[in-house]
């Protein structure tokens, strides 16, 4: 797992940035105590990487199977998108991945005040974004968003295609910009892209106008009789159903088995 977390400018402002090219790393990330048996983080580049890239390819990685794994770091300064576009960035891999695999890789934007110790799936996010993988049934890429507490999942999952489930590193990023529009992309391919109040259930854009109020003529009745309507002449005097002029019977309509033809109405 390499991340980075950064906002896009002319001259870019990195927020948080991780390579885990040494053991330095330890200090900055605190492993959560969340559950009596959780997982353990190892620095390594994985059981295999291509030839003289293995420095290229350490990151931190999962060790024990059917555990929960949780490990946070703080960020050098304060992120937002109000005034830059905001990029998230990360790299996985998933080497042990087979039919039976379940399991995901996402990262999560904190608030401050986070108790690292005991960090665990209920602390409050701003923002979850990573793979979410189970055999080939479940494949997407989560992007979850707090709205006042409330957690907002996307309409339409973001879906992976068979070829990205594969146990090879892939490249996740996400790209929030100031006008509400986002863009994700796999290994730099766009997965997906929009509007955020349109995709999840953020609040409008447009609100009504506190300052309008109901005419005192409005009427609120959606449809009324046309009070100068006059019923045509002769109008009670056509059938509510007549024969269908273009019927005829068929040929091998048989009276005595079937009775008297009569063509539908």
């Amino acid at each position: 797992l390499c991340l980075a977390l950064c906002a896009t400018t002319a001259a870019g402002t990195v927020y948080f940035e991780e390579k885990f090219a040494d053991k330095s790393w330890e200090k900055r990330w605190v492993p959560s105590e969340w559950k009596d048996e959780m997982g353990t983080w190892t620095q390594t580049a994985g059981e295999w990487f291509s030839e003289g890239m293995e420095a290229e390819a350490t990151g931190i990685a999962t060790t024990d199977d059917m555990r929960h794994h949780a490990i946070s770091a703080k960020m050098d300064k304060k992120a937002a998108t109000t005034d830059k576009p905001l990029v998230v960035q990360f790299s996985v891999k998933h080497e042990k991945k087979d039919y039976s695999f379940c399991g995901g890789g996402y990262i999560k934007l904190h608030p401050k005040g986070l108790n690292q110790k005991k960090y665990g799936g209920d602390d409050e996010y701003a923002i979850m974004f990573g793979p979410d993988l189970c055999g080939y049934d479940v494949s997407r890429i989560h992007l979850i968003f707090n709205h006042k507490g409330e957690n907002l999942l996307k309409e339409d999952d973001i879906k992976l295609d068979y070829d990205d489930k594969n146990e090879f590193s892939h490249l996740y990023t996400l790209v929030l910009q100031t006008d509400g529009t986002y863009e994700v992309f796999l290994d730099q391919v766009s997965k997906a892209s929009g509007k955020l109040s349109e995709e999840w259930a953020f609040p409008s854009e447009m609100i009504k106008d506190p300052a309008q109020s109901k005419p005192t003529d409005w009427v609120d009745t959606k449809m009324i009789e046309d009070p100068e309507a006059v019923k045509p002449e002769g109008y009670d005097d056509i059938p509510a159903e007549i024969p269908d002029p273009d019927s005829e019977k068929p040929d091998d309509w048989d009276e005595e088995d079937d009775g008297e033809w009569e063509p539908p109405m």
